[in-house]
């Protein structure tokens, strides 16, 4: 594997955060209309959105972290604690990266510091169409929690897993 290391994010991170994250939705997610796709990143991703994502770093309460081939970042993971519960809110990895488990460490580091933080689960939600996504998290341990499923902006029915894992 690559010489990866890892890193809190920064700024000057979030272009290709962003270019990482339209690249996954428009893989996993295909069948959906590719402008509204474009859109909802473009929201979600936007630097003020990012910015905001680091300011919760600094009061302690999240970790969002890139991982590096080089000085290219593979891959990213944001997580935080709500409610003294841990959840995910972001895990990407560029296409090119897949496979290389980029995802699997960055993932235990986001675990590790939830439960540093005296988080007892972790929580996530994909949509059970991404199966790369869903596989990922159900080979990490992680559990479907059926009743705890939500529609996705697209208002396609419950089609957000819920997934956890005790940690």
């Amino acid at each position: 594997m690559q010489d990866i290391t890892f890193r809190q994010a920064e700024e000057k991170d979030f272009d290709r955060i962003h270019e990482i994250a339209l690249k996954g939705w428009l893989f996993a997610y295909n069948y959906l209309p590719k402008e509204a796709l474009k859109n909802l990143v473009s929201d979600y991703y936007s630097k003020e959105n990012l910015k905001s994502s680091l300011r919760k770093v600094k009061h302690g309460t999240d970790l969002f972290i890139v991982a590096a081939d080089k000085n290219k970042v593979a891959g990213f993971c944001h997580v935080g604690v709500k409610n003294s519960e841990g959840e995910i809110y972001r895990l990407y990895i560029d296409l090119s990266f897949i496979g290389k488990g980029i995802g699997k460490r960055l993932l235990l580091k986001g675990e590790l510091f939830l439960r540093e933080k005296g988080c007892k689960k972790c929580l996530t939600f994909v949509n059970k169409f991404n199966k790369l996504g869903a596989d990922f998290y159900i080979r990490n341990g992680y559990v479907h929690i059926p009743e705890l499923d939500k529609e996705d902006e697209f208002k396609n029915g419950k089609v957000l897993w819920c997934v956890e894992k005790r940690l």
